[in-house]
């Protein structure tokens, strides 16, 4: 009996030194993420946030893949909030369509900052803060710096004895994006997505709207906007976020694989934005559309951020929220 017991426990322990000493041949599990996007797949913006998705999956095999979910299988003003509850992991959106949740967001709509100029300064760092605090995500990148916007019309603008726009009888189409600043400049405006712009435009509902210095002759606006209104504002603001408890899941190798190849896609993606806009300004001139440059440019770009900056103001003292951070904010992403 104490033989077969001796023997017994001598097996064992064997089998735990066998265990214990035996290398591992197990790795992590790729880790698998979901991406949804505003806009249709012929935008370039769309077409960047897939190309960024791409890469990553070039990069990241064996560590995180990303599966780009069709267009509008989220509807575009509600992919943020989803993310953030966890229906999906990532965005690839425009900042100003959560604003209301993140007022500071309107830091990167109206920037005049790269977004690699704003990353130096603190921007990032004080944005991704506000992301995690106030609505359980991951701020990432901010990946369309470079395009800007402007008014595009029906008619030839007229302008007032200030030297501004007079939006008098225009139909204008408003979004997130600038709504304070055609509100400052007395515009009546109709919230219509871009979606359905075109048959807005087509049906006469509206005869004017902005939009990004690229991509009006994809969307094919320019069949009924042939007058353009400088100087252009804003820049465009789509970057990417995540959900925060699935960041947070990351394993280090991916968190540093996402990081490092949203930085340089903001660099990539800035110098193609800037410069498809001058291509594309180049062709609409080519084909007929006539620019117009504002008398007092100067105080029209100055209401276009001061509007904006009043609606933060505004809205974080309605949630009773802290305002100390703003004026660093403010200097980050206006350089």
């Amino acid at each position: 009996m104490v033989s077969f017991l001796s023997r017994g426990l001598f097996i064992a322990a064997l089998a735990g030194v066998v265990g214990l000493s035996w290398p591992t041949t197990s790795l992590a599990a790729e880790t698998k993420l979901t991406l949804v996007y505003p806009f249709p797949s012929f935008l370039v913006y769309t077409k960047n946030c897939i190309a960024l998705a791409n890469k990553i999956n070039a990069r990241g095999k064996g560590v995180v893949q990303i599966e780009v979910l069709p267009f509008n299988s989220i509807k575009m003003f509600q992919q943020a909030p989803a993310v953030s509850k966890g229906r999906v992991d990532l965005v690839c959106t425009p900042a100003a369509f959560y604003a209301r949740a993140i007022p500071e967001n309107e830091a990167i709509s109206t920037a005049s900052s790269t977004p690699m100029q704003a990353r130096a300064a603190g921007g990032y760092d004080i944005i991704d803060g506000l992301h995690q605090k106030h609505f359980n995500l991951k701020y990432l990148g901010w990946t369309s710096g470079g395009g800007k916007f402007r008014i595009y019309m029906k008619n030839a603008p007229k302008f007032n004895a200030q030297g501004l726009p007079d939006f008098s009888g225009v139909k204008m189409r408003d979004n997130p994006i600038y709504g304070a600043f055609l509100r400052a400049l007395k515009a009546s405006t109709h919230n219509i997505p871009s979606t359905a712009a075109y048959g807005a435009l087509e049906k006469g509902v509206i005869d004017a709207s902005p939009w990004a210095t690229n991509g009006l002759k994809g969307l094919k606006w320019d069949k009924f906007l042939r007058h353009a209104v400088e100087p252009d504002f804003y820049q465009t603001d789509i970057g990417w976020a995540m959900n925060l408890a699935k960041w947070n899941g990351l394993s280090a190798k991916a968190k540093s694989l996402l990081n490092s190849t949203m930085i340089e896609q903001e660099k990539i993606n800035t110098a193609q934005l800037s410069a498809l806009g001058v291509k594309e300004k180049a062709t609409l001139k080519k084909e007929g559309m006539k620019f117009y440059s504002v008398p007092n440019g100067k105080t029209y770009l100055k209401m276009a951020v001061d509007s904006a900056y009043a609606r933060v103001m505004g809205r974080l003292k309605k949630s009773g929220r802290d305002s100390s951070h703003m004026a660093k904010l403010r200097a980050a992403y206006q350089q």
